[in-house]
């Protein structure tokens, strides 16, 4: 004769086996990412994004590495001498609230990252023209409290 729980008590098989097809409803219910940081949102052909994962220039199909820093509220760039070429820009958030990174300028319509979670970075590859260009956060009102600088490839 199969032995009775107490009522509102359950086997601990079944609450580990509901546990389980829970987990495994949840990681297969969706295959599009959620993480924003490594889509554009204005794609190019001439700009590509992706999770920065340590850029190196094999990495980068041989692009010059850039990395801009984010922060409340400034950008630094950790080059600031430009000539025609393709370059990665890796944008690193290192404030407290999300930040993204655009850029604009000869050959490169508005492209841009995701917006990123403090910490987090992502890749901007574009190919630069002589001229000049304009990178920034476009988040909320970012830019104009500071967020903003402009370089010139030559």
């Amino acid at each position: 004769m199969p032995r009775l729980l107490p009522p509102g008590r359950l086997r601990p098989g079944l609450v580990v086996l509901a546990l389980l097809v829970s987990v495994a409803t949840a990681a297969c219910s969706s295959s599009k990412s959620s993480n924003s940081a490594s889509q554009p949102t204005t794609p190019s052909a001439a700009a590509t994004t992706a999770a920065a994962t340590g850029a190196s220039a094999g990495a980068t199909g041989g692009a010059t590495t850039v990395t801009v820093t984010e922060t409340e509220f400034t950008l630094h760039l950790s080059q600031t001498s430009f000539t025609p070429g393709s370059y990665t820009f890796v944008a690193k958030d290192d404030g407290h609230v999300s930040h993204a990174l655009a850029i604009a300028g000869p050959g490169v319509p508005t492209t841009q990252t995701g917006t990123l979670d403090p910490g987090s970075s992502a890749n901007l590859t574009v190919t630069l023209q002589k001229g000049s260009y304009e990178l920034w956060c476009p988040v909320d009102s970012h830019k104009s409290l500071g967020m903003d600088t402009h370089i010139q490839v030559s």
